[in-house]
């Protein structure tokens, strides 16, 4: 403390790091609630659009602050677990549109990612099929 000025100096480097973790937690806690919610409902698309954007979020968190690894990780939860499920529906036609509508939400923030963190070519090439995948089930819900 500058006694002569009164002034505290202000550490930035603990500014910033107080607010990563506040935000951090924020969307961790609110995950935790969205899939909760969804354990209860897992066909209600705005809580499962909520949760996709908290991981979303989450993910641009960790890339401002350079941990690209756990950025990748909240962006391949919600896609991959959407691809799991409309995959794995058993026969429920309206959870597989569902899931399929969802990978429309998860896999263009993935595509972004991947433009500026490149993959190995095979997953490089799975992300390219199923951005296909989605092409086409577009063109038959018109």
């Amino acid at each position: 403390m500058d006694v002569f000025n009164n002034v505290v100096p202000v550490d930035f480097s603990t500014h910033e790091n107080s607010h990563f973790f506040h935000t951090e937690r924020y969307h961790r806690e609110a995950i935790y609630h969205f899939e909760k919610r969804l354990s209860e409902d897992p066909k209600c698309v705005k809580v499962l659009c909520d949760w996709i954007a908290s991981y979303h979020e989450l993910a641009f968190l960790y890339e401002q602050k350079g941990a690209v690894e756990m950025a990748q990780k909240c962006l391949l939860i919600p896609h991959q677990s959407m691809l799991y499920m409309a995959q794995q529906h058993n026969g429920d036609e309206e959870q597989e549109q569902i899931a399929i509508r969802a990978i429309s939400i998860t896999l263009p923030p993935l595509l972004e990612f991947a433009e500026e963190h490149p993959p190995c070519d095979n997953c490089m090439k799975e992300l390219q099929a199923q951005l296909i995948m989605i092409q086409e089930n577009k063109q038959q819900d018109h």
